[in-house]
């Protein structure tokens, strides 16, 4: 597996990216102007419960069903995924409840049932989608991917067309809507993808696949998903601890703030996507060949958009919200870099996470953590979303000088280097102008 096809599979993967996080983008605009700072606030306070609680409850069982699936090992496929789909949906509608309980916003808890039932249906709807990354071409989950922003934007056009006022409310159910919709399209491709028997690309015909037992399945996910949490509490502390003190306006600000910082990570997304999905437990020496050149031809790029974008963003920060959201520059810029930062470091980790080493990113996440829980009390609250940026950009640089140093001590590699070779960057050119010069063609020969 060579990091052309890698390129390939992520450029796709990219481009869905792309797409979904410009209409995501626009879809924030319009709940921002639609709602205003106190509309989105209550908005972004049950999205974000509904968020935490199905991504908690995920527990890390679609990804060690895709793990062992892909080593060729046996176990019982359909039994697997029927228990984890009951165990997550339940999981998830507890943990909301829960943090409906936490939270003391009146309105919030108002609307108990429809958070809860739709923290349970998105649980599910996160589980199925998470499954179609067994595909290598990603092809399905672009298209689920896609599919969710085009139904989300339909459902927040109607209900401009018939109400007026849009209520915070209607575009939870709206969305919940859109999540059932989107299960049953995941449901008609796993019906005719997911149990198929599957023959390690390695393995010698003649030889019985291992088997797997339940030990094991459940080892790499909860492994896996002790990163995950670890890393859910490192790029949410900031807003679950502002929804406890702060105002729900201080939270509207925050989180528009956090949610446009998060269009520079689009690249990081559909890079670790790609990685994981080609090499989850296959070849580890191509796999670490394939991650240290996607890391150094993205991130020195990626932190030099990020300046351009802060120089910027005073100005397009008024232009695409308002005038009423000018507040939220300073917060804005911090987090563009802290994307930067926790993207490479996720792209770095991919060596463990795809080698079926979950948990040295697991440590990784437990050592970061500590400085950052620990210096949360500490925090001024005049300006508070401004030391809650840095903080988050401080555990980023954290997860990333820790990733390089298990490079040496642990796996007894070199660490990688920063910059790209001359090399490097004459092979990457020239798959770019291949690939363009391909569709040159197919279009010529099309016409």
């Amino acid at each position: 597996m060579s990091f052309k096809e890698i390129v390939k599979s992520s450029g796709k993967t990219l481009l869905t990216t792309v797409g979904v996080t410009a209409i995501g983008f626009f879809i924030s605009v319009l709940t921002a102007r639609m709602l205003g700072p106190e509309g989105r606030g209550l908005l972004s306070g049950a999205v974000l419960i509904v968020t935490l609680s199905s991504s908690v409850a995920a527990c890390g069982l679609a990804f060690s069903y895709i793990y062992h699936r892909g080593a060729g090992q046996q176990f019982h496929q359909k039994r697997f995924v029927f228990l984890s789909a009951l165990f997550i949906g339940a999981l998830a509608a507890v943990l909301a409840l829960g943090g409906l309980l936490f939270n003391h916003d009146p309105q919030l808890r108002g609307h108990m049932a429809l958070i809860t039932g739709f923290a349970l249906v998105t649980a599910l709807q996160n589980y199925l989608v998470n499954l179609t990354q067994m595909q290598p071409s990603l092809s399905f989950l672009n298209v689920t991917r896609i599919v969710g922003v085009v139904l989300n934007l339909a459902a927040l056009a109607l209900l401009f067309l018939a109400f007026r006022p849009v209520e915070f409310v209607y575009v939870l159910v709206g969305q919940l809507v859109c999540a059932l919709l989107l299960i049953a399209l995941c449901l008609r491709w796993a019906s005719g993808n997911v149990f198929r028997p599957v023959v390690h690309p390695q393995g010698d015909p003649q030889q019985q696949p291992r088997a797997a037992s339940s030990g094991h399945l459940l080892k790499y996910a909860f492994n896996q998903h002790g990163t995950v949490l670890i890393g859910l509490a490192l790029t949410n502390f900031d807003k679950v601890y502002l929804l406890k003190v702060g105002t729900i306006v201080e939270f509207g600000y925050y989180s528009l703030a956090f949610t446009t910082s998060r269009l520079i990570g689009v690249l990081f997304e559909a890079m670790n996507t790609a990685l994981y999905s080609r090499y989850a437990g296959r070849d580890e020496k191509e796999l670490t060949h394939s991650i240290n050149i996607a890391f150094r031809l993205t991130f020195i790029p990626m932190l030099t958009l990020a300046g351009i974008g802060a120089l910027l963003s005073p100005w397009l920060i008024q232009l695409v919200y308002g005038p009423k959201f000018a507040s939220v520059t300073p917060t804005f810029c911090i987090l563009m870099f802290e994307c930067v930062v926790s993207g490479a470091g996720w792209t770095l980790a991919q060596r463990f996470n795809a080698a079926g080493r979950p948990g040295l990113v697991l440590v990784r996440q437990l050592i970061s953590v500590l400085p950052v829980v620990a210096l949360l009390p500490f925090l001024p609250k005049e300006n508070i979303s401004v030391y809650l940026g840095l903080l988050m950009l401080l555990g980023a640089a954290l997860r990333m000088a820790i990733t390089l140093a298990i490079y040496p001590y642990v796996l007894k590699e070199p660490v990688p280097r920063l910059f790209p070779s001359r090399d490097e960057l004459q092979k990457g050119l020239s798959m770019i102008k291949a690939r363009l010069q391909a569709r040159r063609v197919s279009k010529g020969e099309t016409v």
